[in-house]
């Protein structure tokens, strides 16, 4: 019989919200009626972002999330994490979750992910794609757009392309925020009020964010620019980020907007003496007009930046564009050890500080370089989301720009800094090859095995100047195994009684060959096995339990034999063989089981026909109750005023009658004798609602809900 206290806890977990882990899972076939499990996902990354807290993680599963599945705008809202425990949003790993809503049509502004209002959060591994822009109303879309107080977040490996007007968007008080490793390619706004020229892979013209940062990121095949910082007034540093092939309809090219590379912009009065740009190590090639650009326009204010070790190629060609043009009047900016190659002519005013660049050094040809061969610019990141290494844009090694530049606070190798966006490493000193050490780590010298013995066999091998190649494994001249990858482990099977003698070999990259010391072993007969008995146990049902009639039970039983093998497992209840089995699962269910009193046990018997007995499990089959067989209420629903007559007298001297809400909570509670068979009761002080009576006695417990109005 179901107790009281095990109603009212059925009641309440029906009826409240339950809590979840802290790690939520996104997928394709999910429903947003799901926990959030990995078996049970969301569906919605607005969903998950609804129960997410500082220091809880969210994997999107592999797959293409079109509009169907997460309309836009996904609206990632009022959440912050912390310092130590950040929000984090990313992809499940080795999968590329995409959000393509390619499906749909717009006729508003839509943004693939709006941040607002959030800080300390962590998002990667995301693609947003394929969100167009209206014919109609001169609007642009966003990718991912900042807005109105995201700091201290961090954007890794997202990629926004193909969308209907700006990549990634910085707007109003959005600062201290780095993005790793993004891209931005092929965004477009054919139909806004100057068509072509609101696409940009990344841009802000906030004058309240700054101190952002990137690092590693890519921006081409955008219709207006790579970066646009025009009007955005804060700090910004660009690191390793290259800017190509902009300022052209997508995909050819025919010339679109702007289409500058790093559009460093100017500011909003006042003009300051600050340094608010810093470029360090990009490229920018291949865009219709300037490679790296700082302006001046009258009414706006200006500001200076920092440009070191950055590489402009082949901008400009069809409108004799600049690779770097910074020629506002009396604004110092740095340029040092940058590379101007095959762009239009450069501008850069007097009052700059303009040394070891190579507009200083002399002319500079294609022999400068290992390949002018863009080949691989825009192709597949490494593992770990860092840019392709190709022979692109590097210095050859005969060239004059090697060594050429002043130490400004960059690594390098060499007498001196390299001019341009890639550091040249020195030529390898060829030095003679050191063998590689081996040694066998087990089994240890004299180790006793038993017959027929399984022995595993590991070595420790490393080489100092190279790698390993592969170790092999001998027994006395009869090799046993080889390895070609850390660990260097085998398992040397069935080896009868004898004396070994064991010897691992290394060889390294240069085919170098080293052999370890002999360990000698033993291998002996084993002694006369002593049966051990077998263990068994019943796993289910629970003892204790109490079900209700006709009940359907399955009977699991665990059994196990540390020396051998199960033959069989017998069920019995009592004295009455209810199943055996021969092999696992030991398995079985009981359907339509009566009313009564049941106790199972389990008898496992092993291979040497040893017998073991589980302990007994007890439990009880009870018969189905109607409330209406022993009591009515009316009337129902009532205004808090209503009796119960008991059409059946209960079988006990005392009786409980209690009243509890919906969630659990008593309102009213009374002991009655067995002789009232007519109860009022005058409950017009609760409010409005659903409630249960619940009568108990003795081993009966009925329930029955009544509305007060």
């Amino acid at each position: 019989m179901i107790s009281f206290k095990r109603l009212l806890t059925i009641l309440c977990l029906s009826l409240t919200t339950i809590s979840y882990a802290s790690t939520y899972y996104i997928s394709t076939t999910g429903n947003d009626s799901n926990r959030g499990s990995k078996e049970l996902p969301f569906k919605t990354l607005n969903k998950a972002w609804s129960v997410i807290g500082a220091g809880d993680t969210i994997f999107l599963r592999g797959g293409t999330y079109n509009n169907a599945i997460m309309p836009a705008t996904t609206f990632l809202r009022n959440k912050n994490g912390s310092p130590s425990d950040l929000i984090v949003i990313c992809n499940f790993p080795n999968e590329r979750p995409i959000l393509n809503y390619g499906d749909a049509s717009y006729t508003t502004q839509k943004a693939g992910i709006w941040i607002e209002n959030a800080k300390y959060l962590h998002i990667k591994g995301i693609r947003i794609t394929n969100i167009k822009q209206p014919i109609a109303g001169n609007i642009a879309q966003y990718g991912v757009m900042l807005w109105n107080g995201v700091s201290n977040c961090i954007f890794e490996q997202i990629e926004t392309d193909h969308i209907g007007g700006w990549g990634v968007t910085i707007g109003d008080n959005c600062s201290n925020n780095l993005f790793l490793n993004c891209d931005s390619h092929h965004n477009a706004d054919p139909y806004s009020a100057i068509p072509f020229g609101w696409a940009d892979g990344f841009q802000s013209g906030s004058p309240s964010s700054t101190n952002n940062t990137f690092r590693g990121c890519r921006a081409w095949g955008n219709s207006d620019d790579g970066w646009d910082f025009r009007l955005y007034d804060g700090s910004v540093i660009l690191e390793s980020c290259w800017s190509f092939r902009n300022g052209y309809k997508p995909h050819t090219w025919v010339p679109a907007g702007n289409g500058e590379g790093f559009k460093l912009g100017m500011k909003r009065l006042p003009s300051t003496s600050s340094i608010l740009r810093t470029v360090v190590n990009c490229l920018a090639f291949d865009n219709y007009s300037i490679g790296f650009h700082s302006s001046t326009v009258t009414g706006y204010g200006t500001f200076r930046s920092t440009l070191h070790n950055n590489t402009a190629f082949r901008n400009g060609v069809q409108g004799n564009y600049p690779g770097f043009n910074f020629q506002q009047p009396d604004v110092v900016n740095i340029l040092k050890n940058n590379l101007s190659y095959n762009n239009g002519k450069d501008y850069i005013y007097p009052c700059n500080i303009n040394t070891n660049n190579s507009w200083n050094k002399g002319p500079v040809s294609g022999s400068d370089f290992q390949s002018l061969d863009t080949t691989g610019v825009s192709g597949v990141r490494k593992a770990n989301g860092d840019l392709p290494d190709l022979p692109f844009l590097r210095l050859a090694q005969n060239s004059g720009l090697i060594d050429a530049g002043v130490n400004v606070g960059l690594p390098f190798s060499g007498a001196a800094p390299d001019i341009g966006a890639f550091e040249t490493a020195a030529p390898a000193t060829v030095v003679a090859n050191k063998p590689p050490v081996v040694s066998i780590s087990s089994p240890l010298k004299s180790t006793s095995f038993t017959s027929p013995a399984s022995i595993t066999v590991d070595a420790a091998a490393s080489d100092p100047d190279g790698t390993i190649t592969k170790v092999e494994f001998f027994q006395g001249n009869v090799k046993i195994g080889e390895k070609t990858t850390s660990p260097y482990s085998i398992t040397w099977k069935e080896v009868p009684d004898g004396t070994y003698s064991l010897t691992a070999a290394a060889t390294d990259n240069k085919n170098s060959r080293t052999v370890s010391a002999t360990v000698s072993i033993t291998v002996v007969k084993p002694a006369t096995p002593v049966n051990q008995p077998p263990i068994v146990s019943i796993l289910s049902p629970t003892k204790g339990i109490s079900l209700t009639a006709p009940a359907t039970v399955t009977i699991d039983v665990n059994a196990s034999d540390p020396d051998g093998s199960i033959t069989k497992v017998e069920v019995f209840n009592g004295f009455v063989k209810l199943f055996e089995k021969n092999a696992a699962p030991y398995s079985f269910t009981l359907k339509d089981l009566p009313a009564g009193s049941y106790e199972l046990k389990a008898v496992a018997t092993d291979n040497m026909n040893a017998t073991a007995t589980s302990s007994y499990q007890a439990f009880t089959v009870t018969p189905i109750l109607e409330a209406s067989d022993y009591f009515n209420l009316y009337p129902n629903p009532n205004d808090g005023r209503f009796s119960i007559n008991f059409t059946t007298l209960m079988e006990a001297d005392i009786f409980t009658i209690t009243v509890v809400d919906l969630i659990g909570k008593t309102v009213y509670r009374e002991e009655l004798s067995k002789e009232e068979s007519t109860m009022q009761f005058d409950l017009s002080h609760l409010y409005s609602g659903i409630y249960i009576v619940i009568i108990a006695a003795n081993q009966i417990l009925l329930t029955q809900k009544f509305i007060k109005g």
